[in-house]
């Protein structure tokens, strides 16, 4: 069996301590979410749980975006399109949607739509940007099950906003089984943007989609386990390097 050539631009210690670097990434995703938690207490105490969440997401985004532009650009356009394999987690996304829309203020509709596409820019860019390609020398399934595990981890800094543990620790292993899917596609060749799309979807379709909330639960569950097993096909044929490179990407476009 062939042996797997080394990413060019993979630095020789993340290379031979990838699983440090990812663990490492992840903390500091969370030291800066609770940061900012306690920054927001401190300045604005009176401010509202949502309200909140959303300036933490919005400084969290800011922060994806220019740590990616500054030490690795690359990872924005790396891959392609690939629309076949955007076809079921899009469904997925969508299916919220299929009763109409839930009849909802411009100011609460504009404000879950502005902290859900900053919650898609944050999380695909630091967890399937970032650290999925501080993993490039795991296997494929092995990168997406350790960067999803940790994507799911991360969601525990929820309660810091005041969300109810219980619930949080569902959100926990729904996240996770949601982030195998999205590593899935990425490490097949999915450039980020459509993931950062159908994330942002998938989050607000669950909240204005005219559904009940017992529905929401079950399209949230079921989409989960969707995207779950929807990810372990693709990884189970995906031989290949888990990154892209800026030497070895292709460009933009569909197959």
């Amino acid at each position: 069996m062939p042996h797997t050539q080394p990413m060019p631009h993979t630095p020789p210690m993340t290379r031979s301590r990838p699983p440090y670097t990812a663990f490492a990434l992840t903390g500091l995703a969370a030291a800066l979410t609770l940061l900012t938690a306690l920054l927001i207490g401190w300045v604005a105490p009176g401010l509202e749980a949502t309200q909140q969440r959303l300036v933490a997401v919005l400084v969290m985004a800011a922060v994806a975006a220019i740590t990616v532009a500054v030490t690795r650009r690359d990872l924005l356009t790396s891959g392609r399109l690939h629309p076949v394999l955007l076809v079921i987690p899009l469904l997925v996304a969508l299916a919220p949607f299929a009763p109409g829309l839930k009849d909802i203020s411009p100011e609460a509709g504009s404000t879950l739509i502005i902290g859900y596409l900053a919650t898609g820019i944050y999380e695909e860019l630091w967890f399937r940007g970032l650290i999925l390609d501080t993993l490039a020398s795991s296997s494929p399934t092995k990168a997406a099950l350790l960067s999803s595990g940790l994507f799911g981890l991360i969601h525990l800094t929820n309660i810091a906003f005041g969300a109810n543990p219980a619930i949080t620790a569902a959100q926990v292993i729904g996240a996770a089984c949601f982030g195998i899917g999205m590593a899935a596609l990425r490490l097949r060749g999915v450039t980020l943007l459509p993931l950062i799309i159908i994330h942002a979807l998938t989050d607000i379709a669950l909240q204005t989609g005219d559904i009940t909330s017992t529905w929401r639960w079950i399209l949230m569950i079921s989409g989960d386990i969707v995207l779950l097993a929807f990810g372990l096909v693709l990884l189970s044929k995906t031989r290949r390097p888990t990154t892209l490179t800026a030497s070895s990407r292709p460009k933009l476009g569909g197959r």
